[in-house]
C-alpha cells in the first residue's frame, strides 16, 4: 500500500488492551494510525513502537476528541475508521452505595465518549465514508457487570445502531463488538490476575477456548475492511459461545431419554 493510499484510523483506548492489539492489527494491514488514550506513557510507547501519532485523550471531553479526530485529517489528510474502544470497569457494589459521580463517570467515558468519537468522525469522513467500530460487551444482552458498566454498553449498541441508520446514506458503516471473557490487565483485576481470570473464563465457554485480545484486533480488522462493506447497524458478539449457553454443554451429553 503506497503511502497516498494508505486509509487512517483513529483508535481510543489504544494504550493496552483491546485497543493496543488493535493498533497492532491495524499496523500490519498497512494504516496510519493516531491513537488516544488517557495514560500518555502507555500509548506514547505504542505510538513510538508503530510509527503512530499519539496524543492525551479523556474520551469524556469532547474537546479533547475532537482534537483526536482533527490530528488524523490535519496531518494525514483523512479519516477512514474511528474505533471508539476508550473504557472502564467502573463503580462496582451495590446499587445503594454507588456514588452518583462514579456512576456518571463511567457514563461520561463509554456513552458519551463513543457519541463524541461518532459525532466528530463523521463529520471529518469525506465522499467515501468510513467506518466507525465501538465496543460494546456481552453486558449489552443482560446483567452481565456492574450497574454503570451494564448500563453503558446497552447505550453503545443502541447508539451504534441509530448512528448507522443515519449514516448510511453517507457511505459511513456504524457497528460494535461484543467480546466476552477476554482476558486484558483490566478484566483480569477482578479475577485474582490473568491465569485464574483464563481458567475462570475456559470453565465457562462452551467452545474450550478463550478469547484474547488479538481476536477482538482481527474481527475489528474485518469489520473495517472491504469483506464487511455490506454490514451494519450490527454487534458482533465473540465470546466462545458464552452467551449462548443458558444451560451448561454437559446437559446434552447426559444419558439418552424422552421425557413426555
Amino acid at each position: 500500500m503506497t503511502e497516498a493510499l494508505k486509509k487512517v484510523a483513529v483508535i481510543t483506548g489504544a494504550g493496552s488492551g483491546l485497543g493496543a492489539a488493535t493498533a497492532r492489527r491495524f499496523h500490519r494491514d498497512g494504516w496510519t494510525l493516531v491513537l488516544g488514550d488517557l495514560r500518555a506513557e502507555g500509548v506514547g510507547a505504542l505510538a513510538q513502537e508503530l510509527g503512530a501519532t499519539a496524543l492525551t485523550c479523556d474520551v469524556a471531553d469532547e474537546d479533547q476528541v475532537a482534537a483526536l479526530v482533527a490530528a488524523a485529517v490535519e496531518r494525514h489528510g483523512r479519516l477512514d475508521c474511528m474505533i471508539n474502544n476508550a473504557g472502564i470497569l467502573g463503580a462496582i457494589g451495590p446499587v445503594g452505595r454507588t456514588p452518583a459521580r462514579d456512576f456518571n463517570r463511567v457514563l461520561d467515558i463509554m456513552v458519551s465518549g463513543v457519541f463524541y468519537g461518532t459525532k466528530h468522525a463523521a463529520n471529518a469522513m469525506g465522499e467515501d465514508g468510513g467506518v466507525i467500530l465501538n465496543t460494546a460487551s456481552l453486558a449489552r444482552i443482560g446483567a452481565w457487570a456492574n450497574h454503570s458498566y451494564t448500563t453503558a454498553k446497552h447505550a453503545v449498541v443502541e447508539l451504534t445502531r441509530s448512528t448507522a441508520v443515519e449514516l448510511a446514506s453517507r457511505g459511513i458503516r456504524v457497528n460494535a463488538l461484543a467480546p466476552g471473557n477476554v482476558v486484558t490487565g483490566m478484566t483480569s483485576s477482578l479475577s485474582g490476575g490473568k491465569k485464574a481470570a483464563h481458567d475462570r473464563a475456559l470453565a465457562r465457554n462452551p467452545v474450550p477456548y478463550v478469547c484474547t485480545a488479538d481476536d477482538i484486533a482481527d474481527a475489528f480488522a474485518y469489520l473495517a475492511g472491504p469483506s464487511a462493506r455490506g454490514i451494519t447497524g450490527q454487534v458482533l458478539v465473540i465470546d466462545s459461545g458464552l452467551s449462548t449457553a443458558v444451560v451448561p454443554p454437559a446437559y446434552h451429553q447426559a444419558e439418552d431419554r424422552f421425557v413426555d
